[in-house]
């Protein structure tokens, strides 16, 4: 466990703000105890600095628009619990787009899911990584804050936030070289690899009205079940081969991007959410065979099915 004695300090006062720094920067050095001692720890020691009856750690999930509780303390909500991103405690900081921000509320008749234990109040950050939102720092009040939250509280929550997300992004580091090893860094050394929000928003089908919106809505309908050959779209749409293709032309747009769009969306969720092996993706997907999958991934991420499951399996 982390050294320095959290009894030791006081949090109030004149000297609150520069022993709470204090603190957190030992928290954050301290070279005993595993990873997971050390946010256990930045959250024992938030409950305290704050005077807070609960807190929680949260992995966001892009792809489920959930987020899971990975860490808990106080006891007001459970570990592995999943939570709706609509939720008001998560909602007002997984929304902000600009910098670290911090959303509360000293006033609330909320209640933390699944646990029915009333919430009078709430203190919220987002944990942010190369510019993305990673997770969700919160501390529970079951009283209402009569006098609101201060200005140190807020510092104190961003401070911790910068912390606990600097200790994801090593402990996520360590175990992809436990896992890949020296293809890690080759994957890394790749020019143009991002980051898997940046993936995800790429392979976001877009709104499109016309020919090509329904092209894409029958490619929606059959992928994972039917063909996804011209032939047969344009059969659907009750449309020859020719016309499809010549409409399609006049949107300055052909069906091999269409479905190309649609495949790169449903890739992501197949090798992320799900545990097929990448001969079961490709037939799902329509491809002839892993080969040409593996080909065409590669040409939208720049990485093989393979790696990108290996490199970003964390965010399932």
């Amino acid at each position: 466990m982390p050294s320095l004695a959290l009894q030791s300090l006081s949090f109030k006062g004149a000297s609150g703000f520069s022993n709470r720094l204090q603190y957190l920067h030992h928290l954050l050095t301290d070279e005993q105890g595993g990873y997971e001692d050390h946010i256990q720890a930045y959250l024992r020691a938030g409950c305290r600095m704050l005077s807070a009856d609960g807190a929680a750690l949260l992995k966001v999930r892009l792809l489920r628009n959930q987020a899971q509780v990975t860490h808990a303390e106080g006891g007001m909500i459970s570990v592995d619990n999943s939570i709706d991103l609509r939720e008001v405690w998560i909602a007002g900081v997984i929304t902000e787009k600009n910098g670290l921000s911090v959303a509360d509320s000293s006033v609330n008749t909320h209640e933390v899911p699944y646990n029915n234990v009333s919430l009078g109040a709430y203190i919220s950050t987002p944990l942010r990584a190369s510019g993305h939102t990673r997770g969700v720092l919160s501390f529970f009040f079951k009283r209402q804050q009569s006098e609101g939250f201060s200005q140190l509280d807020h510092e104190t929550v961003e401070m911790m936030a910068k912390g606990v997300a600097k200790m994801m992004e090593a402990h996520k580091l360590q175990q992809q070289v436990d896992s890949l090893g020296g293809a890690l860094a080759e994957s890394f050394a790749t020019p143009g690899v991002k980051t898997f929000p940046e993936y995800v928003e790429m392979a976001r089908i877009p709104e499109t009205y016309g020919v090509p919106g329904r092209v894409i809505g029958v490619l929606q309908n059959r992928i994972g079940r039917e063909s996804l050959s011209i032939d047969r779209i344009a059969d659907d749409l009750n449309l020859s081969k020719r016309t499809l293709q010549r409409r399609l032309q006049q949107h300055d747009i052909s069906f091999a991007q269409l479905r190309d769009n649609v495949r790169f969306h449903h890739s992501i969720a197949h090798l992320i959410e799900h545990h097929e092996s990448i001969d079961s993706i490709s037939s799902s997907l329509d491809f002839s065979d892993r080969t040409s999958f593996t080909n065409a991934f590669k040409r939208w991420t720049n990485l093989s099915p393979s790696a990108f499951r290996k490199l970003f399996r964390d965010y399932a």
